[in-house]
């Protein structure tokens, strides 16, 4: 199958794009290569591998969409913090650009990546029947996103948060960010410890990526909650985890401001458990992993 993925040299995507090739798939990477090609360079010589730096907003994308299978849409300014910062850049990419990328898969397998995010500060178990509560600008337009796909036969993953090391490494993600303060600040201040999170691996978040289109008569027009209920977690069990691991003082302060992308909910993966997805990567594996790189550096 030829697969083309938006994003495909960031921090899922390059990942991604390497589980496809050694499946046997041919990969389209469109990406803006805003981080550079270092991400993607372990495969940029991969027979099947085609790269393609682009803004998703470009009507260039249709000629290149042409002769593909299918589309994994992950392109995106990513995060609160990221779109708080660059809002007009936010809206047009992750709105204006959504919506292109997608008149341009038109017949196409179309698997879409929104985010568990959407559910906002709901505070109980979340499954796809519930309703939305976006609380962030990064949340809303993925919701907007999910809104532009109805009646469509799309997939739409709603990822738990990510975590671990990638060829493209993001640090901004809660439990990469708590692991590297732990290790290069020797402390780590917490608020709002008692929120819940739900997360998977960056590995096992690009397999379901990978399910989508190999799995797309089973999956598709449908919305899917991605990750596993033993990973679900809250911020101080995040904390004390890594604490079993580094040597740092936690503070948990109950005094700081609330935080405004304040998520606060668990999540019900019963749906995509029954067609036979579960984590194979742990929360503690992954840590090793982050502690392993970041004392390295």
């Amino acid at each position: 199958m030829k697969v083309a993925i938006t994003g495909g040299a960031g921090y899922i995507g390059c990942r991604l794009s390497e589980q496809l090739l050694n499946n046997g798939h041919e990969v389209v990477c469109i990406d803006w290569l805003k981080y550079g090609v270092q991400p993607i360079l372990n495969i940029l010589d991969r027979k099947g591998f085609h790269l393609h730096k682009m803004d998703i907003c470009s009507p260039d994308i249709f000629s290149i969409l042409e002769d593909c299978d299918a589309v994994i849409h992950l392109a995106g300014i990513v995060g609160y913090p990221a779109c708080q910062a660059e809002p007009d850049i936010a809206y047009r990419i992750n709105v204006e650009g959504t919506q292109n990328v997608i008149n341009a898969s038109k017949g196409k397998k179309f698997v879409y990546a929104s985010t568990g995010s959407v559910y906002g500060e709901l505070g109980k178990t979340c499954d796809e029947t519930c309703e939305t509560n976006p609380i962030s600008t990064y949340s809303v337009y993925k919701l907007a996103g999910e809104r532009m796909l109805e009646e469509t036969d799309a997939v739409i993953l709603r990822p738990a948060t990510a975590f671990g090391v990638s060829n493209r490494l993001r640090q901004d993600l809660l439990v990469n960010d708590f692991t590297y303060k732990a290790i290069a600040e020797k402390e780590l201040v917490l608020f709002e410890g008692h929120f819940k999170r739900t997360f998977i691996s960056i590995n096992d978040l690009a397999r379901s990526f990978r399910w989508g289109v190999e799995r797309f008569d089973d999956m598709k027009g449908q919305v899917w909650n991605v990750g596993d209920e033993r990973l679900n977690h809250t911020k101080l069990d995040i904390a004390n985890i890594i604490k079993s691991k580094v040597d740092y003082r936690l503070e948990v302060n109950t005094d700081l401001a609330h935080d405004q992308d304040g998520r606060n909910y668990f999540v019900d993966y019963t749906k995509i458990r029954k067609l036979g997805f579960e984590a194979k990567e742990t929360l503690e594996d992954g840590i090793d992993n982050l502690v392993k790189l970041y004392q390295a550096t």
